[in-house]
C-alpha cells in the first residue's frame, strides 16, 4: 500500500496528539480504572480523528479506509491498551453500521455527535453466554405499538459506564438465528437500562468495561439501523473493521517491545559481556521483526482488498 503526504500527515499529527494529550496521563488512568472519555473524545473530535472515513454530510472527513488504518496503527503509540480500545469502539465497532445503513434522522441523532466527540458510543453484542458467537445472543426487542421493548443483558461492554448510546444487537423476531436480529440505537439514559457494575480486569484497566441489564426498556421503532432482521449481517461487517483495528493497532506496540528488549540486552551483562553480543539474540530479534512486518503487511493488504 502506497502512502501519500496526507497519510503521513495523519500519522505525524496523531502521534503528536498522543504524546501531548494521552501518554502523560495513562498511568493515572490505569490506576483509576477509567479515563475521561468525554473530555478526550471531544479533543479528538475537534481534530477530526473520530470521523476520518465517515461521510462529510455527518461531520466526517470522507476519506477511504486506508487513512483510517494509518490512524489506527498510530494509536499503537499510546502506552496502554484500554484507551486505544475505547477509541476503536467509537470509530470502528459501534458506528460503522450506523454510518452505512442508518436513516438520515438516526445518523443526525447519534452519528453526528459521536464524530464530534460529544457522545461516547458502546457496542452491545457480547452476553454472558454469547460473545463472537453472535447467533446465540438472548436479548430480545419486541414490538409494542410504536416501540421496541428490550429485555436481557450485555457483558464486557467497553465504555459501558460512560457511554451515551449503545449500538445494540437484539432478537427482534422468532425466526432463524441468523435472520431474526437487528441493530438498534439505544440511549443509555433510557429508563430500564441498568449499568450493574464496572468489571475489575487484569489488563486494559483504563477502559471501563461494564455489565448491563435491560428491564422493559422502550425505544422508538425508528431507532433501528437499516432493515429489521439484518442485524447479524450488519454486525459481521462491523466485526471486519473491528478485527482490522485489533490487528493493526498491535503492530507499533510489538515494535516498541522489541526495541526495549534490544536495549535491555545491550545493557545487561553476563560473564562480562552484553547479552546482545550473543548471535542467537540477533537471530531471535530478526525473527520477531519479520513476524511483526508480516502482520503489518497482511493488514495493509486486507485494507486494500
Amino acid at each position: 500500500m502506497e502512502f501519500t503526504q496526507e497519510h503521513e500527515g495523519i500519522r505525524r499529527n496523531v502521534k503528536k496528539f498522543i504524546e501531548a494529550e494521552i501518554n502523560p496521563h495513562v498511568d493515572a488512568w490505569e490506576e483509576a480504572g477509567i479515563f475521561p472519555a468525554h473530555e478526550l473524545f471531544k479533543k479528538m473530535g475537534d481534530q477530526g480523528y473520530l470521523g476520518i472515513n465517515k461521510p462529510t454530510k455527518y461531520g466526517g472527513v470522507g476519506l477511504d479506509y486506508s487513512y483510517q488504518m494509518v490512524f489506527l496503527e498510530t494509536l499503537g503509540h499510546i502506552r496502554c491498551g484500554g484507551v486505544p480500545m475505547a477509541i476503536g469502539v467509537q470509530t470502528d465497532m459501534a458506528t460503522p453500521a450506523l454510518s452505512r445503513f442508518g436513516s438520515e434522522e438516526l445518523c443526525k441523532e447519534f452519528l453526528v455527535p459521536s464524530i464530534k466527540g460529544d457522545y461516547v458510543a458502546c457496542l452491545g453484542v457480547s452476553e454472558v453466554g454469547a460473545g463472537s458467537d453472535v447467533a446465540s445472543i438472548k436479548t430480545t426487542a419486541k414490538k409494542d405499538g410504536g416501540d421496541y421493548v428490550i429485555n436481557g443483558g450485555k457483558m464486557w461492554t467497553t465504555s459501558g459506564t460512560q457511554a451515551d448510546w449503545m449500538c445494540l444487537l437484539a432478537n427482534t423476531s422468532e425466526g432463524p438465528a441468523h435472520k431474526n436480529k437487528s441493530l438498534i440505537c439505544l440511549p443509555m439514559k433510557t429508563r430500564g437500562v441498568q449499568v450493574v457494575k464496572k468489571l475489575d480486569k487484569l489488563g486494559m484497566r483504563s477502559s471501563d468495561t461494564a455489565q448491563i441489564f435491560f428491564d422493559e426498556v422502550k425505544v422508538p421503532l425508528r431507532n433501528i439501523i437499516g432493515q429489521e432482521g439484518m442485524g447479524f449481517v450488519y454486525q459481521m461487517q462491523q466485526f471486519q473493521e473491528e478485527r482490522l483495528w485489533g490487528a493493526i493497532s498491535a503492530v507499533v506496540g510489538m515494535e516498541r517491545l522489541i526495541d526495549q528488549t534490544v536495549e535491555y540486552t545491550r545493557e545487561r551483562k553476563v560473564f562480562g559481556r552484553p547479552l546482545l553480543d550473543n548471535q542467537v539474540i540477533h537471530c531471535k530479534r530478526a525473527e520477531l521483526r519479520t513476524e511483526m512486518e508480516l502482520v503489518r503487511s497482511l493488514c495493509y493488504r486486507a485494507c486494500e482488498e
